[in-house]
């Protein structure tokens, strides 16, 4: 039942959210650890995935981590009342996985006429709380449920969204976005943001390097400690560390190569079944003399009106920071050639992680072909 004009609802659609579930981590999850339900094939439950997902949301410390990434916030405000005369003022908006409420709070204080803001989570009660508190009762509506399912009662002007994951497309939560596009976004809409680029590099990871170096030491060194050989496991540790994804910062003198595209992507026209699988083949010159040990990856944004927020190294620390895939160590000398494919693929067991897999050669030398799966361990880099 549609709220009356005027007040702030939120309509449960419905809340799929388990009680009772730990607090997350300050940074992003695609999922709750523990709480998936396996099929008799080994798959996970996509109701099971989707719960546990929105529950990691409903955590109060997960949306300050967002909020007091500056880079970001900013950067939206930034766009809203940048276009606002134009896009926003006396318009219709909606939200799509709206937190807290602040960027809806955004486009009602940029003067827009109408705010759906839709989030899956039970931050929504903290959201609607807020946007009484600030006065924003009369202009935005909170409705509580999943994208797909809540029902508006008009079409918009403008999508805003901050659905953007780890290396742009973990989480996928673009798809719910492109959902509402199709679905409620008026011909000629815009939407915030329009554009999204992802880019890698060739690097240089220092913290690689003395990981490795540390973890190799710690079982070696056993022996001396407690007089057991524990070796065996130094290579078993630093091999699995270079299988695993991982989120990090890469200083800018670290990175080895002008970036190349991964994929390009028009918000106004992409489809989630181009998102499914993107595959880009790729060719990187080193600058210098280094050691190559990782792909690092991060994107760009872009806003109407041309303003862009971006997780380069070469800019500040956003709470993004980069995907690094790790690889063995390979000396390079000035324009050595490194060349391959890098394909992505949404998990077949869970849509919310991503499969990377990664062929090159260097120097047209031996094909190598790495495996990576972007899951939650992709988050556990706090050494």
């Amino acid at each position: 039942m549609s709220e009356p004009e005027g007040a702030v609802g939120v309509e449960e659609v419905p809340a799929p959210v388990s009680e009772g579930t730990q607090p997350q981590t300050k940074k992003r999850r695609a999922s709750e650890n523990g709480l998936h339900t396996l099929k008799k094939n080994g798959s996970v439950d996509k109701k099971s995935v989707d719960e546990s997902y929105f529950a990691s949301y409903s955590d109060i410390e997960l949306h300050r981590t967002m909020i007091e990434d500056s880079v970001r916030t900013n950067a939206y405000q930034q766009a809203i009342f940048q276009n606002m005369e134009e896009h926003i003022r006396d318009k219709v908006v909606v939200d799509v996985g709206c937190g807290t409420g602040i960027l809806s709070m955004f486009c009602a204080q940029a003067g827009a006429k109408k705010v759906y803001a839709i989030d899956a989570s039970k931050i929504a009660i903290h959201a609607k709380q807020l946007i009484e508190a600030n006065g924003f009762s009369n202009i935005i509506t909170v409705l509580q449920g999943k994208a797909e399912e809540v029902e508006l009662p008009e079409k918009v002007d403008v999508i805003v969204s901050e659905w953007m994951g780890y290396m742009l497309l973990y989480e996928t939560m673009l798809p719910s976005v492109l959902y509402v596009r199709d679905k409620w976004l008026k011909p000629g809409g815009k939407m915030y943001p329009e554009r999204a680029v992802l880019h890698m590099a060739l690097g240089e990871a220092q913290w690689i390097t003395k990981y490795e170096e540390g973890t190799y030491d710690f079982w070696v060194s056993l022996n001396h400690v407690y007089n057991l050989d524990m070796s065996l496991l130094a290579d078993h540790a630093v091999s699995r560390y270079k299988d695993v994804v991982h989120v990090h910062m890469v200083a800018q003198e670290d990175v080895l190569s002008f970036p190349t595209p991964i994929c390009d992507l028009d918000l106004n026209t992409i489809t989630p079944e181009d998102l499914r699988t993107i595959s880009r083949q790729f060719s990187l010159y080193s600058m210098g003399s280094r050691q190559l040990n990782s792909i690092v990856l991060w994107f760009d944004v872009w806003f109407p009106g041309g303003l862009k927020l971006s997780t380069s190294p070469d800019n500040e620390d956003t709470h993004w920071q980069n995907t690094v895939l790790p690889l063995a160590t390979v000396p390079l000398q000035q324009d050595t050639k490194v060349e391959g494919e890098l394909t992505i693929t949404q998990d077949l067991t869970n849509h919310r992680f991503l499969n990377v897999d990664l062929t090159y050669q260097v120097d047209k030398g031996e094909e190598v072909s790495r495996c990576f799966k972007m899951d939650d361990n992709c988050n556990d880099n706090d050494f």
